[in-house]
């Protein structure tokens, strides 16, 4: 389901506007940041009308519609643009696959020639979930595309300069098969990951089969956390790892007068291009996994809901400014931003 048939939930809003905003609008007052966004606005254009004085350029995804005019999302994706002011250029076709192929569904190139400062990426369904190539049929192409999109940042930045931070927010469905997670955190594991993961085992332990729908969040994270320390290995990105956020998306159809509910999983990370001496990347906080305790979002607003394995933290702060004014200082200290 891409975003153009997606209709939000208050929980998706909150996410939104009390956690998101807020930081935005603090780096770009107090720092003077515009943000060049890349993401899946979709039709409507949400998160664009929502920070339109923030955004000096747009490069946005769209899938063909269903139905008989499989080009209506793509063209009303660019009429709004237009309509709202805002400049950029709309790819037609998966973000996956017009990152990793290089072009999307026209054969319009797709290239990077400046550092994105604000990755918006919002998948509506897994985070291994396949999506539809033009030769080769459905590939999971997700993991390379974010790796991808890291090294596009990485060569960009060291060829034409640039900001040296950046901001991703991840939105990915909270489900997984339990064969597939038990794979994915058997190898390759930080220390930590694994620590983590053992914990959380004893008190929640995977079901070898069938769907995790919404009830072993814990192991997404761990593998979400895991994989992206490993993908900013590679480009030397350091980051600064705010707080999952869980929250009820929309309702999908499931057969004939049936819907499943659709728990979502949302991650906001600060990044930055690491000094050339420094010998890795800095990830904080330390013991992110086990120390920092998931967020609730809710039409009722934010709320700490520790998951299994994380420290039952109640001075934990749901203010994604204070979290940042704890490292500030150091953050954006001698990087000329």
């Amino acid at each position: 389901m891409s975003q153009s048939s997606f209709q939000e939930t208050l929980a998706k809003r909150m996410v939104r506007e009390n956690w998101n905003t807020p930081f935005l609008k603090y780096l770009h007052k107090k720092y003077g940041i515009k943000y060049r966004y890349m993401g899946f606005p979709g039709t409507d254009l949400t998160d664009i009308k929502l920070w339109k004085e923030m955004i000096e350029w747009v490069v946005a995804f769209e899938l063909p519609a269903p139905g008989p005019d499989e080009r209506a999302w793509i063209k009303e994706l660019r009429t709004n643009l237009r309509k709202l002011d805002v400049p950029g250029i709309a790819y037609y076709g998966s973000f996956e696959q017009v990152v990793v192929l290089r072009e999307d569904l026209d054969g319009l190139a797709y290239e990077q020639d400046k550092v994105i400062t604000l990755y918006n990426l919002d998948f509506c369904d897994e985070i291994c979930s396949k999506v539809a190539t033009p030769n080769a049929g459905e590939e999971l192409l997700r993991f390379e595309a974010l790796r991808q999109i890291l090294r596009d940042q990485k060569e960009c930045y060291v060829k034409k300069s640039g900001p040296t931070y950046f901001i991703i927010l991840l939105t990915v469905r909270n489900q997984i098969e339990g064969s597939r997670i038990h794979k994915f955190l058997k190898t390759n594991l930080f220390h930590e990951t694994n620590q983590y993961c053992a914990a959380c085992s004893e008190i929640s332990p995977i079901p070898i089969k069938g769907p995790l729908v919404g009830s072993h969040t814990w192991a997404i994270k761990a593998f979400i956390y895991n994989s992206l320390k490993n993908y900013f290995g590679g480009p030397h990105i350091s980051a600064l790892f705010f707080p999952f956020v869980r929250y009820e998306g929309t309702k999908i159809k499931w057969g004939k007068g049936k819907f499943l509910k659709s728990p979502m999983l949302h991650w906001m990370m600060l990044c930055k291009f690491e000094k050339l001496a420094n010998a890795s990347p800095v990830f904080t906080p330390e013991e992110f996994l086990h120390k920092v305790v998931t967020v609730l979002a809710d039409r009722t607003g934010l709320t700490l809901r520790p998951e299994p394995g994380e420290a039952d933290d109640v001075n934990q702060t749901i203010s994604t400014i204070e979290w940042f004014n704890k490292v500030e200082n150091g953050f954006f200290n001698g990087n000329g931003d």
